[in-house]
Parts: structure tokens; sequence; C-alpha cells
């Protein structure tokens, strides 16, 4: 979507996050503060790791879109905050690949104009849920914008996951573990594991596992309304994550289901959706220098 009337949504009322351990994040997002009040907004500069000090403004609706000065990991914190809302989020990389960054921090002033004058149009991205069923107790959710993993916790010693789509059988995976991704964790820990990259205007999830048995299909892309259900099967520890936060040990026996989110992460972008592919080139590009793959 477009947003077509910033004055009339209350663009003005914005959150400036900054992560608390970027020497350089605070003084800028305090700048920005000074500079946007100066003209009338009314920016909330708040620790972007501090989850108690954002649920109340998005709860109470004090903050219509958020500035995250941060990396990857705090857009993945902040948007599993934010979704639930539909607040979007603006991006300044301070991390060092920034594939969920929409503008460096030198470009952050004009961004945020760009934002209040209506030029940004809003991108909605696909989130997972996963549940895990555990001795008849049923544990969760645990919403994750890049992917849910299932696999092995501390022991060097493959599982055996028995996996199913829409309640029919799929397969026995016998892997390390199995990675659900949504298009946007596409390039994350799934690429890393050997999945496809999914553009994330395509509704799809993938599942790719990690270091498996030799298999006839490695990865495979399936629809974003299906629900997945992973059956462990184990005689040591293993582990459910989301966005490798929400970690939940798991049992032999326990079940993990994974389907979409009832919400969607929001982010603005300030070019054509085009745009997208050469990003992607050059962050990959950039990722394989660094030995690194974020989403």
């Amino acid at each position: 979507m477009t947003v077509a009337d910033p004055g009339a949504l209350g663009w003005s009322r914005f959150g400036l996050l900054y992560h608390p351990r970027v020497e350089a994040a605070r003084p800028l997002a305090d700048e920005l503060a000074r500079t946007f009040a100066a003209r009338g907004a009314a920016p909330l500069v708040l620790d972007a790791w501090n989850d108690a000090a954002l649920s109340a403004p998005l709860a109470a609706g004090a903050i219509t879109w958020l500035a995250v000065l941060g990396g990857d990991g705090t857009m993945l914190r902040v948007a599993r905050q934010a979704a639930p809302y539909g607040v979007p989020l603006l991006g300044m990389n301070f991390g060092r690949l920034g594939f969920l960054a929409e503008c460096q921090p030198n470009d952050g002033e004009a961004a945020i104009e760009r934002v209040l004058r209506g030029e940004a149009a809003v991108d909605r991205r696909l989130m997972l849920r996963a549940t895990v069923t555990s001795g008849g107790t049923v544990l969760g959710p645990f919403d994750a914008l890049n992917e849910v993993f299932v696999g092995r916790g501390r022991a060097a010693r493959p599982l055996r996951l028995d996996t199913r789509v829409d309640g029919a059988a799929l397969t026995r995976y016998f892997a390390d573990g199995l990675v659900v991704a949504t298009p946007t964790g596409s390039t994350a820990y799934s690429l890393s594991a050997g999945g496809p990259v999914v553009a994330p205007t395509i509704d799809a999830i993938v599942l790719t596992p990690v270091v498996p048995y030799p298999l006839p299909v490695h990865a495979l892309v399936v629809p974003a309304t299906v629900e997945i259900e992973i059956a462990v099967h184990t005689d040591l520890d293993a582990v459910m994550a989301a966005d490798g936060h929400a970690h939940q040990p798991l049992a032999d026996g326990d079940v993990v289901r994974v389907a979409q989110a009832p919400h969607r992460a929001s982010f603005f972008r300030l070019g054509p959706p085009a745009d997208y592919y050469a990003t992607l080139i050059d962050r990959l590009d950039r990722s394989k220098r660094s030995g690194e793959l974020s989403g």
C-alpha cells in the first residue's frame, strides 16, 4: 500500500528505537528526535531492547510507525512486537548486512522526511506462528519473521523428524534439523542450509533440512496456507527456536506445528519494488565475503 495522507494517519507520532549496545545509535536517535520535534512532529526515543517500554505506546496507539536504528537482529525483535498492531518499520542499518534496513544512518533524516511526506510504500510480509505440544500441553505461540527451526540441541547427533503438510505425510527427515522459513527468512538460515531465495512478495513457506541424509528433494516450497507438523524422535536433547530468539526444549514425541501468523510485519519501502533484486544480490555478495547470512 502507499501512504496517501500521513497527516490524517497521525504519521508525525513515531518512535525512534536505538540499539543500546551500538555507540552511535543513541546519539543519532536523539539528534533526529530534536530535528523533527522542531518541525512539529512528536517522536519518542526508546531502547529497542526494552520490550516493556515499547509495548505500552504500541497498545495505546501512541506510535503510528517506528524508525529502528540497529541491525537485522534488532529489526526482527521490533518487528515481532509491532506486527500485531500493524505498525510499520523504517530500518536504519547499524549492523553488518542490513537485509531488513531501508537506508543507512547518514540517510536517516531524508528517509524520515519522505515517510512524513507520504512518499513511502508499506510492504506487509508473511510471518509464522509455531506451537509445541509436549506431554499433552500446548506451549506458545511463538511468532517468527524469518524462520522456525526444529533440530538438535547440544548433542552432535541427528534427529528423526516426521513431517506432515496439512495432515498428509511428507517425509521423515534424518537431519540436524529442519528450517521452516518465510520468504523474508529465505535469505537467512534457510539459504545457508541450501534453500532457495523466495521474493518477499510471494506467499510461501520454505522447508529446508539442515545436514540431512540424502533425500530425493532437498528444499521444498509450499503455499503459505498450509500447516506443517513436525514430530520429533530423539533420545537426546532437541530444541525449537523462532528467529533464533525463543528457544523451547523438545523431548522425544513432542510435536511442533507451524502455520502463517494471524498478522504480518510491515516495512517502509522508499524505492520501486524491483529495487529488491539489485539490493539482494549486493547484500548476498557482501554476506558471502563476510561469511554471514541474515534475513
